[in-house]
């Protein structure tokens, strides 16, 4: 990371984006409040976008107030519990098959 003090240099801001196309720039201005500048990556797009997005930030928002929290161990459980169960229900009764006609002609030959 290079820094590059304001208050004793001034570099352009095409000097100071070749600097941070070849390494982040931290950016210390007179009162000693700091930037960072480097690169924007797809993630960095994401988060801008997302942060944004009314819709984001609401499902956020709902998912925090979730208060049920379980390990995957007990989540695995649980889904184990629901397969078997389900498997355990009697199927439906044989004798109440249903049959769907399969659309497909008879080809049979005529017995002569």
């Amino acid at each position: 990371m290079k820094t590059v003090n304001l208050g004793k240099e001034s570099p352009s801001v095409d000097e100071l984006s070749a600097m941070a196309r070849k390494k982040s720039v931290l950016l210390v201005s007179d009162d000693g409040t700091t930037f960072l500048l480097e690169e924007a990556d797809d993630f960095d797009h994401e988060v801008a976008v997302l942060g944004n997005s009314d819709r984001f930030i609401s499902f956020l928002r709902r998912r925090s107030e979730e208060k049920r929290v379980i390990s995957v161990e007990a989540f695995a459980e649980e889904l184990t519990h629901k397969v078997l169960d389900k498997a355990a229900r009697p199927t439906r009764s044989r004798s109440k098959s249903r049959r769907v006609p399969s659309g497909r002609k008879s080809h049979s030959r005529p017995r002569g």
